[in-house]
């Protein structure tokens, strides 16, 4: 009895040790990776099955973007949601690949400025990410390194087409720079300068999908003095006791240089003394938009990083959201 007991015992833990290797290796996607595609074949597939494009932009040289694939891409949540919801590619900002689109051949150095709105060889901060929709229209940019928390919030939020949602429309009250300036020294607000240029087509797009946006503008009007700012203009602006033109001061604003080369748009926020706290790239959506101007005019960057603000605020939307 004694015998058969210990050996009933001995067939449990063996059979227990032969399923340890199936119990370990089970959940869904815990082996499993990021499906990285080429882009041309994102954008057929898009035409198939229609789906977001995800596009990381990264170089081999690139220490950010190497901690990017090692914390952010190899979360099983970020993971499930790029191979379930979008298209995902990886695109060598300095490869000597081609890519075929429609007529056109286009390099990846070419397309990596294309997508990120610089000038090839211009200025491409990385790791940089972006978000096309179905379109072919771009929905988001993200730069830098980003942990999985706050990717996963940013895919499903587009994923899920919350950015659609529209807050009605709003005019912003522009100003110019000097009468900004002025302003701010009677009654101290930020100032927001949008850099742009009559030939600019992401700052138009920027101005009809964005500054239209009834809460961006209601942000602007009330917490800020807005300015809109010509690149290319020689009209004079006065900044740091100096005179100097639209063309010199936008150059300064955007880079902290006297003619620095840049990409537009650029957006500027200053302090209310007229010094820089960020700049921002490219026509980002309403939805991001707004977060960043309360980010600074609030003054929570004084207390809180932006990962923790940015939390908040898309963890409070969802909420609204769920329960409306």
């Amino acid at each position: 009895m004694k015998y058969s007991v210990i050996l009933k015992d001995l067939c449990t833990w063996l059979l227990l040790l032969l399923l340890m290797p199936t119990i370990s290796i089970n959940p869904a996607y815990a082996q499993q990776k990021v499906k990285w595609m080429k882009f041309e074949d994102a954008v057929a597939a898009l035409e198939k099955e229609p789906r977001k494009i995800f596009v990381d932009i990264y170089a081999d040289w690139c220490g950010w973007c190497k901690v990017l694939d090692r914390d952010t891409f190899s979360d099983t949540g970020v993971i499930r949601i790029l191979n379930e919801r979008y298209y995902p590619v990886k695109l060598d900002s300095e490869s000597k690949a081609t890519h075929n689109l429609g007529d056109r051949q286009i390099s990846s150095p070419e397309l990596a400025a294309s997508l990120a709105m610089v000038k090839q060889g211009e200025g491409l901060g990385l790791p940089t990410m972006v978000i096309i929709n179905e379109n072919m229209q771009l929905n988001e940019m993200i730069q830098g390194f980003r942990k999985p928390d706050f990717m996963k919030e940013r895919l499903l939020f587009f994923a899920d087409n919350k950015h659609l949602k529209s807050t009605g429309k709003g005019t912003v009250k522009w100003m110019k720079f000097d009468d900004a300036v002025a302003a701010s020294k009677k009654q101290p607000r930020k100032i927001f300068v949008d850099i742009y240029a009559d030939w600019c087509g992401w700052c138009k797009v920027l101005d009809r999908d964005t500054f239209s946006d009834g809460a961006v503008a209601k942000i602007l009007n009330e917490q800020y003095y807005p300015v809109k700012l010509d690149a290319e203009s020689m009209e004079m602006q006065t900044y740091d006791n100096r005179r100097m033109s639209s063309a010199e001061l936008s150059a300064i604003l955007a880079t902290g240089k006297s003619g620095e080369k840049y990409g537009l748009p650029t957006m500027v926020v200053l302090n209310e003394n007229a010094v820089t706290l960020t700049r921002i790239q490219g026509a980002q959506k309403p939805d991001l938009m707004a977060p960043v101007l309360q980010f600074f005019g609030e003054n929570h960057y004084l207390d809180k990083s932006w990962d923790a603000y940015a939390k908040e605020y898309f963890d409070n939307a969802r909420s609204t959201n769920n329960n409306p």
